[in-house]
């Protein structure tokens, strides 16, 4: 099996860099503190939080309802020492990703790998094993400090914002209780291969190919553009696939994925 990569929770540049910089993971998705720690962080959307890496064994971001949760399952199974999750920050408006997240951990996924009971709206899990999941909803404790949970209309792409002082008081003060109680590792490391672990810019790719179905859809009748017609797969790893529609061709992060996101985007889910 091929090596997977240390891809995780969205990269988070801007944390101090001077302290951090020397322990970023190789594929610079998160931030790595004390490997002794049982404690993950995970912050919703853009935000940002200055702190001591000794809290922590992992820092990092999460922005989407499936690519997003993805890799942070993929990063967090395969280290079996990080027993709690701690999700921190504000829900973003659109992908809901701390709700998905949420209700993963909760309510698990049904036979499509579609989370059960989030508003998310392509809440697929579509590039990862069922044991992954049934082994992360089982190896983690899941502590939510996300607030607000009602999520505001955004403008901007990717707003960036901080967690004010009272919200990254919470967050230490929880860190800190959590360093007291002894864990012991959930079993063995599951480490399996996926299309998307190491694609650091996968979320400008789903952008544009959102961009481009959109765009395309525009220009043709309803009768074309039935749900109906859904992409078509032509090849795995690499996946490519073929827009009934137009008639074009195109490689994707996750052919089951791109297949979703047009049905929502045409109105099938």
């Amino acid at each position: 099996m091929k090596k997977q990569s240390e891809a995780a929770i969205s990269p988070t540049k801007d944390l101090n860099a001077s302290t951090y910089e020397k322990r970023r993971s190789p594929s610079g998705d998160c931030y790595i503190g004390n490997e002794t720690s049982s404690v993950a962080v995970a912050i919703v959307g853009g935000g940002n939080v200055d702190l001591a890496p000794h809290l922590y064994h992992a820092l990092g971001r999460f922005k989407t309802e499936n690519l997003g949760i993805e890799k942070m399952i993929a990063f967090l199974v395969r280290r079996p020492k990080i027993r709690h999750l701690v999700v921190c920050g504000r829900e973003e408006f659109g992908h809901y990703p701390a709700d998905a997240l949420l209700c993963l951990h909760r309510n698990g996924v049904d036979g499509e790998k579609r989370i059960i009971g989030t508003r998310a709206p392509i809440p697929y899990l579509c590039n990862t094993p069922l044991e992954a999941i049934a082994k992360f909803r089982l190896q983690l404790t899941l502590h939510d400090l996300v607030e607000p949970k009602e999520a505001e209309e955004i403008i901007e792409y990717n707003p960036r914002y901080d967690l004010d002082s009272m919200a990254k008081r919470r967050l230490e003060e929880l860190l800190e209780s959590l360093a007291k109680i002894p864990t012991e590792p959930f079993g063995q490391p599951l480490i399996y291969d996926s299309p998307i672990i190491e694609r650091e810019d996968i979320g400008e790719d789903m952008n544009q190919i959102a961009d481009r179905i959109v765009g395309g859809m525009l220009g043709f009748s309803d009768e074309k553009l039935s749900i109906s017609s859904r992409f078509i797969i032509l090849n795995r790893n690499p996946d490519y696939v073929i827009n009934p529609v137009d008639g074009m061709v195109s490689e994707v992060p996750s052919a089951e994925l791109i297949r979703h996101l047009r049905d929502y985007l045409s109105g099938g889910l």
